[in-house]
């Protein structure tokens, strides 16, 4: 079986866009910056759903901006929000779950943030076990994270770990506009 159009220059699957797009629509969200909806989206989706694998497959896709809104913490200050629109969702997901199964091998086992499968009950069962063994505990939980990360850093780490070039851009024009 083909994976992908052999024309395309991108590995990408229609079945892996397909599966993309069952899993942004499962969490719901709203429009980005086009303002279409997930009804809007669904009732055109075939055409939606082909020009985003169409551009991704053949590396011609470029994010579109972030619809940016502000929610209030608990503290009642503002937290900014960046919404991607349904389309990028699906972009990044179909990123996400092409490349997140190599990292996760390669992932701590004690670390429990943003993992698959994994969740704070679990963070906090292994922390009372740990805490048998070891009279210490490491929590890191910094402010602004992905505002403040040094880029080079996180690419030269992505680099050393991912051979495909096609991700390089997609990153660039999702965090560099």
């Amino acid at each position: 079986m083909n994976l992908w159009n052999g024309t395309k220059s991108v590995p990408i699957s229609k079945t892996m866009v397909w599966e993309a797009y069952k899993k942004v629509k499962a969490n719901k969200g709203s429009a980005g910056v086009d303002q279409i909806s997930m009804e809007e989206f669904d009732a055109d989706r075939s055409k939606h759903l082909f020009k985003l694998w169409n551009r991704m497959a053949s590396g011609s896709y470029f994010p579109p901006p972030v619809k940016e809104v502000e929610i209030a913490k608990k503290d009642g200050k503002p937290r900014k929000l960046g919404i991607p629109t349904i389309a990028d969702r699906i972009g990044q997901m179909v990123v996400k779950d092409y490349l997140g199964p190599r990292f996760e091998a390669i992932s701590s086992n004690n670390s429990y943030g943003y993992r698959p499968k994994r969740n704070a009950h679990q963070a906090l069962a292994a922390v009372r076990e740990n805490c048998r063994l070891i009279n210490w505990v490491i929590d890191l939980d910094i402010k602004g994270f992905f505002d403040n990360i040094d880029h080079r850093k996180l690419l030269a780490a992505m680099e050393k770990h991912v051979s495909e070039n096609w991700w390089f851009y997609f990153y660039m024009f999702q965090h560099f506009k």
